[in-house]
């Protein structure tokens, strides 16, 4: 495993699935565009919150109607589907890279560049709690809800987790280069 991660950190691979994560990105954004005129107002999809309840979210279907519903059943079950093949490996690439360049190619840290598996796994039941709401609407229960949110919760701290991870092995990085060259 090790070795893979060695050879796939690389600029073209890295290139490839941020170009990808831009493209999803972007379609997030205008499908969250179209939910927003539906709804009249800022109405944030499920996965761009960190948490709500059962009132947010029958608030929320109830505003995006039966239109808005089914284009969140789209960007969940299709778009949301693809999104963590996008992500998970940037940011397990950028970490491999990082850690490689401030420890060395046969390090055991290299597995900490692993840790986005876990946010794709989370992001993958969100979506399905997401959908069990979109299909369970407007009978939806308080434990579904709570359930889904706590789901949403830890999806949105793993997230949080990769990012400054990432922010954090660069700044290291950045440091170890600078003092090479000064020194």
């Amino acid at each position: 495993m090790k070795s893979l991660l060695v050879k796939a950190s690389n600029w073209k691979l890295i290139l490839f699935f941020l170009v990808f994560f831009f493209g999803c990105i972007y379609l997030f954004l205008s499908y969250a565009d179209e939910l927003n005129v539906l709804a009249g107002e800022d109405a944030p999809i499920i996965d761009l919150r960190s948490d709500y309840d059962e009132a947010e979210i029958s608030d929320f279907f109830t505003k995006i109607q039966q239109d808005g519903r089914e284009i969140h059943q789209y960007v969940t079950g299709v778009v949301d589907m693809v999104f963590p093949f996008a992500y998970g490996p940037l940011y397990i690439l950028l970490l491999a890279l990082l850690l490689k360049k401030i420890t060395s190619s046969t390090s055991n840290w290299l597995y900490l560049s692993l840790i986005p598996v876990l946010l794709m796994i989370t992001d993958y039941i969100e979506n399905f709690n997401t959908l069990e709401l979109l299909n369970t609407y407007p009978d939806l229960t308080t434990e579904m809800v709570t359930s889904a949110s706590q789901v949403t919760g830890i999806k949105a701290l793993l997230g949080d987790v990769c990012m400054y991870l990432i922010l954090l092995l660069a700044v290291v990085w950045l440091v170890k280069w600078f003092m090479g060259r000064k020194g």
